[in-house]
């Protein structure tokens, strides 16, 4: 078995397009039952209204794309997160879950609190949300006829 390298830079339109064309079944039906967006735009959007975005390379390929916006309002802003993510993720699952927690770390500076929403059928973001200490809601939202769960952390 070959060896695995990854690594972690800051995430740039280059790697909309390599990751939109692998997302995660998941990821894509995510984005799509949210927004009625495709992968890349789904990413180009998130990426053009994060205030900070990584992206992970596996093997370098972009592999995972994650990042904060702006939200609430100027005496109380929100941190948006979002991390959308391809099968290579599988690859480095454990290390990249063990680096999480400095991340979303980052993502709270300069916000009050973190909080979106995800899937209630993506399993995996679900467990990543609950490592990182952010609390599900658990009556769910609906959106385009499916059911989203708030997620949130303070900051």
């Amino acid at each position: 078995m070959m060896p695995v390298e990854w690594y972690v830079v800051p995430a740039a339109r280059e790697h909309l397009l390599p990751m939109a064309a692998d997302l995660r079944p998941a990821d894509r039906r995510e984005v799509w039952a949210s927004h009625r967006r495709s992968p890349y735009e789904a990413l180009a959007h998130s990426l053009g209204f994060s205030d900070r975005a990584w992206t992970a390379f596996v093997n370098d390929r972009p592999s995972l794309m994650w990042g904060v916006g702006r939200g609430g309002c100027i005496l109380n802003p929100v941190g948006v997160p979002w991390m959308l993510a391809t099968r290579g993720i599988e690859l480095v699952a454990r290390e990249f879950i063990r680096q999480s927690r400095a991340y979303v770390g980052l993502m709270g500076q300069g916000f009050s609190r973190l909080e979106n929403y995800v899937h209630a059928e993506n399993a995996l973001s679900i467990r990543w949300l609950k490592w990182c200490g952010f609390t599900l809601v658990t009556e769910p939202t609906v959106f385009n006829g499916e059911d989203f769960h708030l997620f949130w952390r303070n900051a």
